[in-house]
């Protein structure tokens, strides 16, 4: 009783410092968001730009991004005429990413929420489920084969997976401190990396892997792209 008792106090710990961790991490990201309209510019990324190729040739229509932040690829999608919904942790994000969907007059559906908590959508209701530098937020394993999960739950048959990662080929892999498996705090940040295995590892119940390849600017990426099994 005394063993029960110490495990469900330790428990209860371990989902007290992971609450507080998220609440600390969304007020990092809000307070940057707070100081720069525009922190990773106002351009989409390359790899947005990759993707929609693959969007349009597989005829995706009705698409999700995961961590959309201040919205430079869910603009970019939304411009596309594709039916975007897109999901985010920070309030500031998307209070700013509700602005700009104003001002340009185009149809986003948004919502503030954390992705940990699970996807907010019913089974097999997307084509495509994308995210950009997303997983490089602090999750853990168990956290990420959830996640991976969720997204092949709200993906019909045969969608698309596509998102990137901070590779362990990258220049500050290994450096600051270790907070945990492959999670690095820099400056003020706790970024997690990803080998080529780790990436397969998490797919593997879930997606067939079309490719995964080796993207250097402006920092090592992993470029990920799949199919739901």
């Amino acid at each position: 009783q005394d063993l029960l008792a110490l495990h469900l106090l330790l428990s209860c710990y371990d989902i007290i410092y992971d609450l507080n961790l998220r609440i600390i991490m969304t007020e990092i990201w809000d307070k940057v968001y707070s100081k720069d309209s525009a922190f990773f510019g106002e351009e989409p990324s390359s790899f947005s730009r990759i993707c929609y190729i693959d969007f349009k040739k597989h005829h995706v229509k009705k698409l999700l991004e995961l961590g959309c932040g201040q919205g430079r690829d869910t603009l970019f999608f939304a411009s596309h005429e594709l039916d975007i919904y897109a999901i985010d942790s920070s309030k500031v994000a998307i209070e700013s990413l509700k602005q700009k969907i104003r001002k340009e007059k185009i149809s986003i559906k948004l919502r503030q929420f954390d992705a940990k908590q699970g996807i907010p959508f019913g089974n097999k209701y997307f084509d495509a489920v994308y995210s950009h530098m997303f997983y490089n937020m602090r999750f853990t394993d168990v956290e990420l084969r959830f996640l991976f999960w969720e997204s092949s739950r709200v993906l019909k048959n045969n969608g698309l997976l596509f998102f990137s990662v901070r590779s362990d080929k990258d220049v500050l892999y290994n450096k600051g401190q270790k907070v945990d498996n492959n999670i690095y705090e820099i400056n003020g940040f706790q970024m997690r990396f990803f080998t080529k295995e780790q990436i397969k590892s998490f797919l593997v119940n879930h997606f067939e892997i079309k490719n995964i390849e080796g993207y250097e600017v402006p920092v090592s990426l992993y470029l990920v792209l799949c199919y739901k099994k």
